[in-house]
């Protein structure tokens, strides 16, 4: 049940004090309200807080009306009932609560953390996760994302403990019987979700960013020296937010904080992100390329939620996909620029094909979907609002184009800062910016340097009125990839200069009655063998066609599968594209490549495409080299022997095992026992030879036994 629009919240004074030995805390609220409705009765969230007092008063002075407490603990609610009072609309009041409650045992609300030191002391913290609906079970608060107010906290510790949150610290009282409190400085208008607060024994590295913000990381005190590289990496990435979003990152800090236990990989809170210690904390003597590409990543993540998500945030949980899948995708948009060595590009495509793999099946959801009670919305978290949010996005970037794109990221920010929305909004902004573009580039074309600012007025007034309805409907176009589940199939015919092409839903399993009803805009794009130039075209119907500029060896569909949808050729296309891979399989992109070997798999598990055709196509991959087209190989071609086994079908799965082992049998041949390359070559290299060996493949099993013996001789130290 969803809190009544009442009153609003505009401010909370909070008071913390953990008692880090008895695993308990105190705590007091002052809330400031807003009354929009003429009302006796406040109701706000609290969940396993034991409410000592409520008082409500009229100014910041005089005394206050106690309140009765009314607790309703299936729907997380109280009800703050004034017998004598009736609060006025447009009226300003403060309600004061204190309560008391356990440090929560599980990774949710105001929890209990705790360590070993390498002497194999216990030592115990406190931290807190609130994301989604858990800010409540540490203050009672309006606990949903549209309720966005200032914050002035206060933690209360012992001299061995320091605390920290959202905002930098002000100053430190000291209080009778060894206690002090922490005062920070008001932070700026947020949920409360993103509240945080941590009381613990840890030390910090900082740095400055180039824009002057203080990037500060947080770990125990035996693991600080492994924070060098998330501390690197942050100072770059919040720099590169900074710039790109064209709005400067509002707070004057920000810190990292790694959390001993943690249940999510990591949590955006403003100003201060948690993370697992696995997720922050990079030992340059034992971790492995893909801990540094994994650690990038996501602090990638958790720092573009600054802007979107906690600057413009989602007015609901059934949005939650467009703050996360937002993340997603920056993630690869960031890292590309700040890291490049990490060959992020080669890892984009994998998310599209695990978020289709779920979203395949008859129990996925729409990445928008209609959520009510915090179990529903903590079943949100998967990898339809991650994985697909993300690729929807891509797929609509490079429609419009990369420039576009962030022109309208960047109006929907900047109209949209310290306030909640609907993802309609972002499609406006996208629209209105795309559309406007477009015709100032017409008009650039006309009287090049003579559009100043004065003309580029004139000429979106002109648009205003005259643009025509053939201009690019994004919001008609991006609900139906929000608000249905699934993705398309799109067939293609070619015969000629003419392609005929259809669309259904691709759906595994037989319940194929599930497939009708379901028509999405798709943005199609093409290459053919005579020109690399990418074509666009709007398939916005179950059938269409398309005529090409002139006759063409082959045709490939969804250009670098930046495209939400799987493509299957009739006639002789797949043909076409087999022999071009046998031929020179250069031709075509790593992750056209990839997107080949995956679309062909996928339509053999449909019964669209024969077996043989698929594996005639895998045969071009004993002279592949790239990391997306040969990881997807494995990746199609590895559950079959799995099947094989798991049906005791001894001869074929060894046939099986022995056919991949030959067809990748020279790249692992050529794999050097090191740890040197790129991050994609290293990654590679890994699972080549691991894969070699459990296969039993002469060269790589004689080398790894060499390896092994050496090193028990130098008795573990090699």
């Amino acid at each position: 049940m969803r809190l009544p629009l009442t009153v609003s919240p505009l401010h909370y004074h909070l008071l913390i004090h953990p008692n880090l030995t008895s695993l308990d805390f105190s705590g007091s609220v002052k809330i400031q309200v807003e009354v929009h409705e003429e009302t006796n009765t406040i109701v706000l969230h609290s969940k396993d807080l034991n409410i000592t007092k409520a008082l409500l008063l009229r100014s910041a002075v005089g005394e206050g009306q106690v309140l009765k407490v009314l607790e309703y603990p299936a729907y997380q609610q109280i009800a703050l009932v004034s017998d004598s009072m009736v609060l006025k609309k447009g009226g300003m009041y403060d309600i004061e609560l204190e309560f008391v409650a356990k440090l929560s045992e599980s990774f949710l609300g105001f929890y209990k953390s705790t360590y070993r030191t390498r002497e194999g002391e216990e030592r115990v913290l406190a931290s807190t996760q609130f994301e989604p609906t858990s800010a409540r079970a540490a203050f009672p608060c309006f606990d949903e994302p549209a309720f966005k107010a200032n914050f002035s906290i206060r933690v209360r510790r012992e001299s061995r403990h320091i605390s920290i949150s959202n905002m930098p610290k002000l100053r430190t009282l000291t209080l009778p019987d060894g206690l002090f409190e922490d005062q920070f400085d008001i932070t700026v208008k947020m949920s409360t979700y993103l509240v945080a607060f941590i009381v613990c024994d840890f030390l910090s590295i900082s740095k400055n960013t180039g824009h002057g913000i203080k990037i500060s990381v947080y770990a125990v005190p035996e693991k600080i020296d492994q924070a060098e590289f998330a501390l690197d990496a942050a100072v770059k990435l919040l720099d590169f937010y900074d710039d790109y979003f064209d709005i400067p990152y509002p707070l004057p800090k920000q810190d990292l904080a790694a959390i001993p236990d943690f249940q999510s990989g990591a949590m955006e809170n403003w100003g201060l992100t948690t993370y697992r210690e696995t997720s922050l904390l990079f030992d340059p003597e034992k971790s492995s390329a893909s801990n540094k590409l994994g650690i990038t990543m996501i602090i990638a993540h958790e720092l573009a939620h600054q802007w979107f998500g906690n600057l413009v945030t989602m007015q609901w949980w059934n949005d939650l996909w467009l703050k996360e899948g937002f993340a997603k995708f920056m993630e690869f948009v960031s890292v590309n620029i700040t890291h490049p060595e990490l060959q992020v590009e080669d890892y984009f495509l994998g998310k599209c094909f695990k978020a289709m793999e779920v979203d395949s099946l008859s129990s996925s959801h729409p990445v928008s979907t209609p959520v009510e009670n915090p179990a529903q919305i903590q079943e949100m978290y998967d990898d339809v609002s991650y994985d697909k949010g993300a690729c929807i996005l891509h797929m609509l970037r490079e429609f419009l184009t990369p420039e576009e794109f962030k022109s309208g990221i960047v109006q929907y920010l900047k109209q949209y800062s310290y306030q909640s929305t609907v993802n309609t909004h972002l499609w406006e902004s996208l629209t209105s910016v795309s559309a406007v573009l477009k015709v100032l580039h017409v008009y650039s074309i006309i009287f090049g340097k003579m559009i100043v600012a004065g003309v580029k007025y004139i000429v979106w007034l002109f648009w205003q009125k005259h643009h025509s309805e053939d201009e690019l409907d994004i919001k008609t176009m991006m609900e139906t990839w929000t608000l249905q589940e699934g993705f398309p199939l799109i067939t293609v015919a070619v015969k000629g200069r003419q392609v005929r092409l259809s669309q259904e839903r691709y759906l595994k399993g037989e319940d194929s009655s599930r497939t009708s009803g379901f028509l999405w805009h798709v943005p199609l794009t093409y290459i053919t063998s005579n020109s690399a130039t990418v074509h666009r075209f709007l398939l916005k119907t179950k059938t269409d066609v398309l005529y090409l500029p002139e006759e063409a060896d082959w045709v490939k569909f969804n250009v670098d599968m930046s495209g939400y949808y799987i493509v299957h050729y009739e006639g002789s296309g797949w043909d076409d594209l087999i022999a071009l891979l046998k031929h020179n399989h250069t031709t075509l992109s790593s992750n056209d490549r990839a997107s080949l070997i995956n679309n062909a798999f996928q339509l053999v598990s449909v019964g669209k495409l024969p077996l043989d055709k698929a594996l005639d196509l895998s045969l071009y991959l004993s002279r592949e080299t790239e990391i997306m087209p040969v990881m997807q190989g494995f990746g199609e071609l590895v559950p079959l022997y799995k099947l094989m086994e798991k049906r005791d079908v001894e001869e074929l799965e060894n046939q099986m095992k022995g056919y991949i082992v030959h067809l990748f049998r020279e790249l692992i041949d050529r794999q050097a026992w090191t740890d040197d390359g790129t991050v994609s070559e290293r990654m590679l290299r890994s699972y080549l030879l691991l894969f070699a060996c459990v296969r039993g493949h002469p060269s790589c099993v004689s080398t790894a036994t060499q390896l092994f013996n050496k090193w028990k001789e130098s008795d573990g130290t090699m």
